[in-house]
């Protein structure tokens, strides 16, 4: 597979990522009818299609996980097609060999359900990566042996992909977060909105609001990576919130009180 992905170039969109980024895409010169993914549960994301087989961007929906954490995860995908899980794991805008989690081919008519795990690789570095799953007819998605198309960008005879977002929390290799000096939210306290910004001019990929004991009430990944996001905390109730920010170049979190 060595380099393979280049030659598809001519016949590829360019899209813009939720996060900012640009990435290629597969194609499907046949369309994508009934050989596409219909359903997909991972890491808190229970999708199911709205019968538009072409609306592939998903990644206002996010995926968690820990580094080096296994995930349970399930895909039905339509009339004989396999399965192919890819995660940008270092942000670079294209999908690499080894980002390949998963991939298989059993198919079925009119649907099979794919069961299987997915690891996320122990010392990921704690962000925001887009996660793709390919469902390419009589394909795996992956093998350059398939007559039918390979790859994260490859040109399939049938199929679809669906885009969706990986938020990877922990500790890497013993380093902490980098320091909630370098976020600004103003104001803060706040009576309702509130404005996040980093000090060293980094774009910020996403943000998400914890409760002091842990629970999630909101989070927002931007269409695009921005300098500035605002949050409206005015239908929350009084009290301490943990913002944990998702930047270009690490994670900041600040203690934020809602009056």
């Amino acid at each position: 597979m060595k380099n393979r992905y280049a030659l598809l170039l001519p016949a590829l969109l360019v899209l813009g990522a939720t996060n900012g980024q640009s990435y290629c895409a597969p194609s499907f010169v046949n369309g994508c009818f009934s050989w596409n993914n219909t359903q997909v549960s991972v890491g808190g994301i229970d999708w199911s299609t709205d019968g538009d087989c072409s609306n592939f961007d998903h990644t206002d929906l996010v995926a968690t996980a820990e580094a080096g954490e296994t995930l349970a995860m399930s895909v039905t995908s339509g009339a004989w097609t396999g399965c192919a899980v890819w995660v940008d794991l270092d942000n670079s805008e294209s999908f690499e060999e080894n980002e390949n989690l998963y991939y298989g081919y059993v198919g079925g008519s009119p649907t099979y359900d794919y069961i299987f795990t997915i690891t996320v690789p122990a010392g990921t570095t704690p962000g925001l990566y887009r996660m793709r799953v390919i469902a390419p007819w009589g394909s795996d998605g992956f093998l350059s042996t398939n007559t039918n198309g390979f790859g994260p960008c490859g040109a399939f005879q049938y199929g679809n992909f669906d885009d969706f977002s990986l938020e990877v929390s922990g500790l890497v290799d013993g380093i902490h977060e980098s320091d909630a000096a370098a976020l600004i939210a103003r104001p803060n306290p706040t009576e309702g909105a509130v404005s996040f910004s980093s000090s060293a001019g980094d774009p910020l990929l996403g943000v998400t609001l914890t409760t002091a004991d842990g629970r999630t009430v909101q989070r927002f990944v931007p269409a695009a990576a921005s300098t500035r996001i605002v949050l409206e905390l005015g239908g929350l109730p009084a009290g301490v919130y943990l913002a944990r920010c998702w930047l270009a170049h690490g994670v900041r979190t600040v203690r934020l009180v809602k009056v």
